[in-house]
């Protein structure tokens, strides 16, 4: 049966998005994807926020204008997956690309990656994705037990807390970042039950909380 956007869920609880640990694959290039910095992200330190830290629209998460094409080196001896996480960002497959731009239209951006097998053969089609859609003061903190929020407006987490989500934020959002809690990627029960549906290898899924009604 096909999820359809907007349809009703048996829930609307909401996931933390990541992939399981059965890479098959590295790097070829990151020490040379920023040569200031050596890591996939922005260098913050030559790069700015755009606005303050908890403002919008925050930059950390866009995909950087490297200086050169990152590069993966495929093990032939091991399937390859439709998603990884790979510090903030995530590398996708064609298939969830398709998916997160037809469910997620504007929430994401994307770069093509060279791939190659290490046997010389042509590897996969894989994409950078950054989750790019973000969203301040989402949660009801008050009502969500053990997330401390610090002195500088980040959330501290302790293991178990429920996140209770505010609606009229997260209004038709399917994949989001919080603005007060940066190292996560959202998802809520549509684009977890689609990619069950749809047959989408790797991902994880941890449910952290709900939507108020």
């Amino acid at each position: 049966m096909r999820i359809e956007i907007g349809a009703k869920v048996k829930s609307q609880r909401i996931y933390l998005l990541s992939s399981n640990d059965n890479y098959g694959w590295e790097f070829a290039n990151l020490e040379r994807l920023q040569l200031d910095s050596g890591y996939l992200g922005l260098n913050h330190i030559r790069t700015p926020w755009p606005d303050s830290m908890l403002g919008l629209p925050r930059g950390p998460w866009r995909i950087p204008d490297y200086a050169e094409t990152p590069k993966l080196i495929f093990n032939p001896k091991r399937k390859v997956q439709d998603v990884y996480a790979v510090d903030y960002f995530l590398f996708i497959s064609d298939k969830l690309k398709s998916l997160l731009e037809e469910f997620a239209p504007n929430s994401c951006e994307y770069l093509l990656c060279e791939t190659e097998f290490s046997n010389g053969k042509a590897g996969p089609r894989i994409w950078q994705c950054s989750v790019v859609d973000s969203y301040s003061k989402a949660v009801d903190v008050e009502n969500s037990p053990l997330i401390r929020v610090t002195k500088w407006g980040c959330y501290m987490i302790s293991s178990g807390a429920d996140w209770c989500f505010l609606p009229h934020v997260l209004k038709a959002v399917h994949v989001f970042r919080l603005i007060e809690y940066a190292v996560a990627i959202f998802c809520d029960q549509t684009v977890k039950d689609i990619c069950k549906e749809r047959g989408i290898k790797g991902t994880t899924f941890r449910q952290v909380g709900f939507l108020q009604k």
